[in-house]
Formats: structure tokens, sequence, C-alpha cells
């Protein structure tokens, strides 16, 4: 993406659409596969409707990936970063996902595995990209049963409060705009 988008009203219009249905998924349903299996396929499709929702809230409030640490405080950086580095088999997954990103995929994952300072919204779009691409599935082998679904499911909490707290932040900043305040 550039690093200056346009925010058009069809991307508003987009964003809705794809907010409105990640919000709104609850599960997948899978003939033939085990409960760990379709339990991690269906955190995936959600991880892939919540992200591309996020994508779209980026270029409706003008910015990019790259600006995305501005979203967040440090304080709620650290704590999304040890909640997520405190979920069984996290570091699997995203060992699994490094392989198959760019290289400033991989610095974020590399980063987050050192303890260091990562961006949660490049892990989430690691992960989403591994997925969409065929190369990640819900119970990779060497990766502990459930941890994608674990994974993803808490990737998609924070996009979903990311994004709700700056759409809320907007329109009340909108609505202040427009009643003189």
């Amino acid at each position: 993406m550039p690093t200056t988008l346009p925010n058009r009203p069809g991307d508003v219009n987009r964003f809705a659409a794809r907010y409105r249905a990640a919000k709104c998924f609850r599960k997948a349903e899978f003939d033939s596969l085990t409960h760990d299996t379709a339990d991690g396929y269906g955190a995936l499709c959600h991880l892939l409707l919540a992200y591309s929702a996020f994508e779209f809230f980026l270029r409706a409030i003008g910015t990019d990936l790259k600006a995305t640490s501005r979203l967040r405080t440090d304080t709620e950086r650290d704590r999304v970063q040890d909640r997520l580095r405190g979920l069984p088999g996290h570091r699997e997954v995203l060992n699994t996902v490094r392989a198959h990103v760019e290289n400033r995929f991989q610095r974020q994952i590399d980063s987050h595995l050192a303890g260091l300072s990562s961006n949660p919204f490049y892990l989430a779009a690691a992960i989403r990209h591994s997925f969409a691409h065929g190369f990640l599935t819900a119970t990779p082998e060497g990766v502990p049963a459930r941890s994608v679904a674990t994974t993803s499911r808490y990737l998609v909490t924070v996009l979903f409060r990311v994004i709700d707290r700056e759409f809320e932040r907007r329109m009340t900043d909108f609505e202040r705009m427009l009643s003189g305040e």
C-alpha cells in the first residue's frame, strides 16, 4: 500500500461491509474434520475477515500499515504483546508463518519473538497472508493443537478493539465539530 491513501466514500462503504461481515462471523462448519482442525480454520477465516475490515478501515482514515503504531499507546502495545506471548504455541505459529512472508513482516515477527517491541497488526497481517495464500493450515506440523485458533482469535480481538475505539473517537470528534464545540 502507498504511504498516503485517499479516503474515498467507497472505501468507507467497503470498510462498513467488511466490518459487518467480520463482526457477525460466529463459526465455519466443516464435515469430516477433527474439532481442533475445524476450529482452527474457523478462527483463520475470522482473522481473514477481520483483517480485511482493518485494511479498509486504514484506507478510510487515510493511513497505511506502517503508520499504525500511532493507533495504540505504549502501554497498550506492551499489554497486547504480553498477552500474545502468554498464549500457548503462539511462538510456533509465528515461526511457521515467518517463512512465507516478506521481510518487513519477518522483522516484526523476529522482534516479537525476541521479546522486543513489535506491531501486532503486522503479526495479524502475516498470519492472514500465510493462510490466504495457502501456506498456513489450522494444525501445522510442530505446532501445538489449538495454537493457530487461539492466536488468531486473540489477534481478531485486538483488531476489533482498535477499530471500534478509533471509529468511536472519530465519530465523537465529528459530532463535536458539527455542534461547534
